[in-house]
């Protein structure tokens, strides 16, 4: 029997389906040549190695078929969403020996104690992708002899300090974290670190330059770092040691849907849990202090950073003792769902920042204004320089006495953000909000793509312009548009 024509209605789907099929093998083989396990890619030799303070020294060898002509390090601070990313120095050739160390400059400021991730993304000339798995390695300043000991929620890391003085500081930080807890209402699903040295000045020395005068005069005696999980602080003080880890317990129970915290509400926070803090009367505040609505960061002179804390303190104070800390952990709530500071008092309190700020300092209370926009760290002017508070009698550091904290400096902020600093490296580039690198990172998957693509085009016009040339030739008869002119039977 003769064999039978295809349709070419059938013959034009048959020609779509192959070129779809073609489409999605090329996108397919074009992403495993991005995730896939690098071909002929192949790592011979990894190192790393911590020269505190200037970064961590990286090192890989490896070969391929073809040159290799880029080597991606991918990093972040362990538990953090972010990656940053940077690139290899190395000579390009089938093997090669890339290095290069880890930016901790104030560009990308990593704090002392921080564990980083990091893995490496290894191209040759073939487009061949290698992926290497994630390593770990803990950035601590290896000029001392470090201790750890484990405080619920904290891994607090000293040195040179007796076991039985650690221990009997340990007992007490026991009930000082557990208030902070109570108060937030929050069970600790993470943990962090607390890096701790002995004098003042090895502290400043590794503390973020936030301003060449807060440096220089050594405005606070620590900083926390929640992004990265640890804080630093000066001495087995339990003053600032509470107060550090009052922040990082603050961003955990927020959440990460929460917008920027002010810093009125932050160090006030961390301020009153103390041991022993002593909150001043709003009548020796309210005449000198800034208004509650200007101090959303930490910034001013010697006497105004002074005043701020103390001002911070007494507000919150004064939310506790009106109102209660029952509605304090609802503040704390309803900020977790993404609301403003203003919105969140209006909802739970009644009144906005400036009615709180009225109520406090016993003023006539002016009826809430609109909620003012956040202002991201981005948005927000650079702070004027700030020297440092007196520090003791004689502007020396007072001495740490049991049950008599130091109490004249600053523990220091919630260090979220700090300036980006001249580098000698090139700016890390940042990827936000993916747990790992977009798969979409190399031009040659949207070029195969689109050729694809393309050829589907092409065909598909050709088809639809042939079935409609044979049917202008065919005729415009009643029955003509539901025949197909090639089709016969033989």
């Amino acid at each position: 029997m003769p064999a039978a024509r295809i349709p070419a209605a059938a013959r034009a789907k048959l020609v779509l389906v192959a070129a779809l099929v073609a489409l999605v093998a090329t996108i397919s083989l074009s992403l495993h040549a991005v995730h896939g396990a690098g071909g002929a890619i192949e790592v011979l030799d990894i190192q790393e190695h911590v020269d505190f303070p200037n970064g961590v020294g990286l090192a890989i060898t490896a070969e391929s078929d073809a040159d290799i002509v880029e080597v991606r390090i991918y990093y972040r601070a362990s538990g953090s969403r972010n990656w940053g990313y940077t690139y290899a120095d190395f000579d390009e050739g089938s093997r090669v020996v890339a290095t290069r160390s880890l930016p901790v400059d104030e560009a990308a400021y990593i704090a002392p104690g921080v564990e980083l991730e990091y893995y490496y993304q290894i191209k040759d000339a073939h487009g061949s992708v290698l992926k290497t798995e994630r390593f770990r390695v803990e950035y601590l300043d290896d000029r001392y002899d470090w201790k750890w000991i484990n405080i619920g929620p904290l891994e607090l890391i000293y040195h040179d300090v007796s076991d039985r003085r650690a221990a009997d500081v340990a007992r007490k930080l026991q009930q000082d974290l557990q208030f902070v807890t109570d108060l937030l209402q929050l069970e600790p699903r993470n943990t962090f670190k607390g890096v701790v040295y002995n004098s003042y000045s090895d502290a400043n020395a590794v503390f973020p330059k936030q301003s060449q005068t807060t440096t220089d005069h050594g405005t606070f005696a620590g900083y926390a770092f929640p992004d990265q999980g640890v804080f630093v602080g000066q001495g087995l003080d339990r003053r600032i040691i509470v107060h550090e880890s009052a922040h990082m317990l603050m961003r955990e129970a927020v959440g990460e849907k929460a917008l920027d915290i002010p810093s009125w509400l932050d160090e006030g926070f961390a301020s009153y849990v103390e041991p022993n803090a002593r909150v001043r009367d709003s009548r020796e505040l309210r005449d000198s202090a800034l208004p509650l609505r200007g101090m959303n960061n930490v910034s001013g002179t010697p006497r105004t950073i002074g005043l701020f804390y103390q001002k911070s303190l007494s507000v919150f104070a004064f939310l506790i003792e009106e109102y209660g800390r029952d509605n304090f952990r609802r503040l704390v709530d309803v900020l977790a769902d993404g609301e403003t500071v203003d919105g969140a008092l209006l909802e739970v309190y009644g009144f906005d920042v400036d009615g709180l700020d009225d109520r406090w300092a016993g003023r006539p209370v002016r009826a809430a204004s609109t909620p003012s926009p956040v202002v991201s760290p981005a948005q927000r002017p650079d702070p004027e320089p700030a020297a440092t508070v007196p520090r003791g009698p004689q502007g020396k550091m007072a001495e740490e006495s049991e049950g008599s904290p130091v109490s004249d400096i600053p523990p220091g902020p919630e260090a979220a953000a700090t300036p980006a600093a001249q580098s000698s490296q090139p700016a890390p580039q940042q990827q936000a909000q993916w747990d790992e690198p977009s798969p979409f990172v190399f031009f040659d998957v949207w070029v195969l793509a689109g050729v694809a693509i393309l050829v589907v085009l092409i065909l598909g016009t050709r088809t639809v312009y042939s079935r409609l040339r044979r049917r202008r030739e065919a005729g415009d008869g009643p029955d003509d548009q539901w025949m197909d002119p090639d089709w016969e039977y033989r």
